[in-house]
């Protein structure tokens, strides 16, 4: 039989009649639901990962870990309804390459390796929490505290080992910058998360004629401030408004971008 919890009352002793309670199983149930930690798309995270003691096997565990970013896709393209939409890295993967075509320009200056190493970083925490997306109405600081306990576990119980010390410091730091966002190489790399965004967008328009992406542009576009980034976004919307009106849906694709420009939220900022 379970065990009877007490609620406690001011009454005095003499005149309770009759103990309220709850069955202890009701109680533990209530305090589990309190305790579960939702991530992206409202399920729950499983506890954090906590050191065997074993190097080698808190390693492997890393190891293992790092398959979801492969497995878990984009929240965006499958609230849209898009078909095999892409996973996590593949969105990584394309931005590291093109950090790679970036010119160097001596007036911008860029650690061009470092901005590759960033972005197949950037989301590493996802692997744990999900990719979660502003319309889920998670407040950005909830996210980064989600986001920091992850990376606090990858990297203090998978990889807290003195074998994985250089791994450890490099993660630790490519991820703080990018999201402290002051050096130019995390600027850029957030464009090119950006860039990336409204190319996948372009081409789940163009193979599966989804008509609903329009919001992915006016969160992205206008916020790009690299000018070789800005060229790609301008060329991309051009080839989008030629798309869109070639099934005959060029007010759609106008109406849908309300007014927005490739850097326009830029220009405003510095008063052009």
């Amino acid at each position: 039989m379970p065990t009877a919890v007490p609620i406690i009352s001011s009454t005095p002793l003499r005149q309770v009649n009759k103990m309220s309670s709850l069955p202890i199983d009701t109680v533990s149930a209530q305090a589990k639901e309190t305790a579960k930690v939702l991530g992206a798309g409202g399920k729950e995270l499983p506890a954090p990962y906590k050191s065997t003691g074993n190097e080698a096997l808190d390693t492997l565990a890393f190891l293992h870990l790092l398959e979801q970013l492969k497995v878990q896709k984009r929240s965006g393209w499958i609230r849209e309804g898009v078909k095999e939409a892409e996973s996590i890295s593949d969105h990584m993967c394309r931005m590291a390459l093109m950090a790679m075509m970036i010119p160097q320009d001596p007036n911008r200056p860029l650690d061009i390796p470092r901005c590759v190493m960033m972005a197949l970083v950037h989301d590493l925490a996802e692997a744990h929490v999900g990719d979660i997306t502003p319309v889920e109405g998670v407040p950005a600081h909830v996210k980064h505290q989600l986001e920091e306990q992850a990376m606090d576990s990858f990297l203090n119980e998978m990889l807290g080992g003195e074998g994985n010390k250089d791994a450890r410091n490099r993660f630790r730091s490519l991820w703080d910058e990018y999201e402290t966002r002051e050096t130019p190489e995390s600027k850029l790399v957030k464009d090119l998360d950006r860039i990336e965004l409204a190319l996948q967008a372009v081409e789940y328009e163009r193979s599966q004629d989804i008509q609903t992406l329009s919001p992915f542009f006016c969160g992205s576009i206008p916020h790009l401030e690299h000018p070789t980034i800005q060229k790609w976004a301008e060329t991309l919307m051009e080839e989008r408004r030629q798309l869109w009106a070639s099934r005959g849906r060029e007010k759609e694709e106008k109406e849908g971008l309300n007014g927005v420009k490739v850097g326009g939220s830029i220009k405003k900022s510095n008063g052009i």
